[in-house]
């Protein structure tokens, strides 16, 4: 009797010692369910996020061409003067868009020629800008030094640059381009290059392919903007006189060359060094900046599109809030 109560009592933990692994495993299971449901439905909420996105590009491109390309440029200049926002609310989220003129920034691609070979000009123009916006003025010409060698086709170091040599003693080690930046985030991977540092010029800077020169509408320009002018005009010295002929545009803008040189602000210019031809009088590229949420997925993409022509085209495509340009109000302050 003894024995058979033992070998109840054995069975009896046997069996719950199966029921309790079962449990274990159950559980396990409906984890591994609960997960994978997650994840599809993410994956489902993504991808039809993505397609909203292809929606979002279409929608660009169509109203870039039918609506903006049959538009005077003085109509251009009056519309984006502010930034043109965009909402698509649909089922399960909301899609937004602004546009703006994107022809308010230095291009990077301008420190080389459209052969890869240094620029002279648009090496000057770079450095000009930093020293505008407070670097040292060694500091500006290193940093353009660094960013020539990291573009240009040569594996030649110039003086103050960096080429693969410095950067393959890195960890990891890496080689330098040797082609145009394919975004400004690129300058992370510069030597010299800070977060703080690159944080401090991010807005006023976009990447463009070699020999692109930077360009600025005057007739949509902002006082901040007056940094930008300075450099096309020559340096930090004729801040003044950019910041005036902002501030004191005409209702209409000034349309013509001839118009902006009758302006007092260029009455007694003397710079010799200004790249007039670098001043537009209406938008050339149009900066895109689209933002899709749709239940559990978000999605943010960058276009800019060149506007120069009839046919409108698209130079860059990021992803991220990261590519997005950042956007400053005017400071009270002057070039260092």
């Amino acid at each position: 009797m003894r024995h058979q109560d033992k070998e109840r009592g054995t069975v009896l933990l046997t069996t719950l010692l199966i029921m309790a692994v079962m449990a274990a495993v159950s559980v396990a299971i409906m984890d591994d369910i609960r997960f994978a449901v997650k994840r599809t439905i993410n994956v489902g909420d993504y991808a039809q996020a993505d397609w909203y996105v292809k929606g979002a590009e279409d929608f660009a491109e169509s109203y870039i061409s039918s609506q903006l390309g049959p538009m005077q440029p003085a109509v251009k200049n009056e519309l984006f003067k502010t930034p043109q926002t965009f909402t698509f609310p649909y089922d399960g989220g909301m899609m937004i868009l602004d546009v703006r003129d994107g022809t308010d920034c230095f291009a990077l691609g301008s420190l080389v020629n459209s052969s890869g070979a240094a620029n002279v000009v648009g090496g000057r123009q770079f450095t000009n800008l930093l020293i505008a916006l407070g670097w040292p003025d060694n500091d500006a010409r290193s940093l353009t030094a660094a960013l020539t060698d990291w573009i240009d086709s040569d594996s030649q170091r110039s003086s103050n640059g960096a080429e693969d040599g410095d950067y393959l003693r890195r960890d990891p080690p890496h080689r330098t381009a040797n082609t145009a930046l394919t975004s400004v985030m690129e300058l992370r991977s510069l030597e010299g290059m800070t977060e703080e540092l690159y944080q401090s010029i991010r807005p006023f800077l976009c990447a463009r392919k070699s020999g692109e020169t930077a360009k600025l509408n005057i007739d949509t320009a902002e006082p901040i903007d007056a940094f930008l002018l300075s450099t096309i005009l020559g340096g930090p010295e004729h801040y003044q006189a950019a910041l005036q002929l902002i501030t004191e545009r005409p209702a209409g803008g000034y349309g013509t060359l001839e118009t902006l040189q009758a302006t007092s602000a260029l009455q007694n210019f003397t710079g010799k060094e200004a790249a007039f031809d670098q001043i537009v009088y209406a938008p050339e590229y149009l900066w895109v900046e689209v933002r899709v949420d749709y239940l559990n997925a978000s999605r943010l993409v960058t276009y800019e599109y060149d506007v120069s022509a009839p046919d409108a085209e698209l130079t860059y495509r990021g992803w991220g809030s990261e590519s997005y340009r950042p956007t400053l109000e005017q400071e009270e302050r002057q070039p260092q």
